[in-house]
């Protein structure tokens, strides 16, 4: 028995912009649908909803049909091919071969799913579980754009563009109130994923190249001065209370992540010709080189546990760093019992570090090799947080050419 087969057109009305909306398509084989992008756009009012096509004789209606018309003829082509040499056909198997998902075509969640691969294979080594499952969760989400907002698979790489990697932006925005921050990171993903096809010859032009959007980072919190020193002072009776307090501390005069510390060996550390002692590595997350001359207090904190091997992964370790959930448990606690002005976690002491050297001079791009940003941008969102230290050398400038230049009256 032949199965039924139907091609229509519509529009996108939810998606309406200065007037005009999206055409899109839907093939329909034994019921089953798949809906795709036709690319084009037209005016309300010049669309017909019962004939599927343009209204009237102007030049526009005439165009826009012929190009649906072609469409259809394609599609038709393509669901008779199906019939004639495989067993069954369906919807899915159809707009496949219409938009070229075969050998030699690259897709885009295919091009993901290729890097996704060979980031698994250097967990442990060159990236971290973290870095993977964070593109593993914007994975799914860009799987949700594509099913729910575009009515699609998956698609060509060749058929995005400005209006793709913008509809994904509104979305994210929007219908799943993501952050900026966050829309931001998962854009640059994409972004990068561009590049790499472009490198491999799959494109020649980068789709998302003129869609730009500004990240709105939440404030940082971190430990004032008064905070450290309680938490630095504080009387605990557990002793791995203790020394979870002490690495935490550590981190608040190095900056370290916790996947950072929990890395460091003693190879780490270097001594130079003037006898400071330094702190040197590349970062789990992004693989960036860090430098840091560690203070009398954090060379203290490494002797400590010099020779003490319980809890540590090997003897090589500094620090008897344990499960991230028992650190986030232990610091909770012990930043309650100092009544801290911000709820006390792993990642507060690198935040706390960042505005303590800023707040003591330290310029923004010694901070940066410090910290091991790729970018200074990251480095700037510290600057945010240290308002008086901003006012102070305002304050400074002011007191030497403050009176040095006025209006000519």
């Amino acid at each position: 028995m032949r199965s039924t087969f139907k091609v229509l057109f519509y529009t996108k009305n939810q998606s309406v912009k200065n007037g005009r909306v999206p055409i899109m398509g839907r093939i329909t084989v034994n019921g089953q649908a798949v809906s795709f992008s036709c690319k084009k756009e037209v005016s309300i009012a010049l669309w017909d909803a019962k004939a599927n096509c343009a209204n009237g004789k102007s030049t526009e209606a005439r165009l826009l049909n012929q190009y649906l018309d072609n469409i259809k003829a394609q599609i038709a082509g393509h669901y008779q091919y199906i019939c004639d040499h495989e067993s069954f056909v369906t919807a899915k198997k159809v707009y496949s071969r219409y938009v070229g998902f075969g050998d030699g075509i690259h897709t885009l969640l295919g091009v993901f799913r290729e890097q996704l691969d060979e980031y698994k294979i250097k967990i442990g080594k060159s990236k971290a579980q973290s870095t993977y499952d964070g593109l593993v969760y914007e994975y799914r989400s860009l799987v949700l754009f594509l099913k729910h907002k575009k009515g699609l698979d998956d698609i060509n790489i060749e058929e995005l563009d400005n209006r793709f990697i913008e509809d994904f932006y509104n979305w994210m925005l929007a219908d799943r109130s993501i952050a900026k921050s966050t829309a931001f990171e998962r854009i640059n993903t994409m972004k990068w994923l561009m590049h790499i096809a472009i490198r491999k010859g799959w494109l020649r032009i980068h789709p998302f190249a003129e869609f730009s959007c500004i990240p709105e980072y939440k404030k940082r919190p971190f430990l004032s001065e008064e905070d450290l020193q309680k938490i630095i002072h504080v009387r605990l009776s557990y002793k791995r209370q203790q020394a979870i307090r002490d690495m935490f501390v550590f981190m608040c005069f190095t900056g370290l992540a916790y996947v950072d510390l929990k890395e460091i060996t003693y190879k780490n550390i270097h001594t130079d010709s003037d006898g400071g002692t330094w702190l040197m590595g590349n970062r789990v997350k992004t693989g960036v080189a860090y430098v840091v001359k560690l203070l009398p207090i954090a060379i203290e904190l490494i002797e400590k546990y010099r020779g003490v091997d319980d809890k540590k992964i090997s003897p090589d370790r500094v620090f008897p760093v344990g499960d991230l959930s028992s650190m986030y448990d232990s610091l909770r606690i012990i930043g309650k019992k100092c009544d801290c002005s911000v709820e006390v976690t792993p990642h507060v002491g690198r935040h706390t570090f960042a505005t303590l050297a800023l707040l003591k001079g330290m310029p923004l791009e010694t901070l940066q090799k410090v910290l091991g940003h790729k970018s200074i941008l990251s480095t700037q969102v510290y600057a945010e947080l240290i308002n008086p230290k901003i006012a102070e050398d305002t304050d400074k400038i002011c007191e030497k050419i403050g009176d040095a230049y006025k209006l000519v009256v």
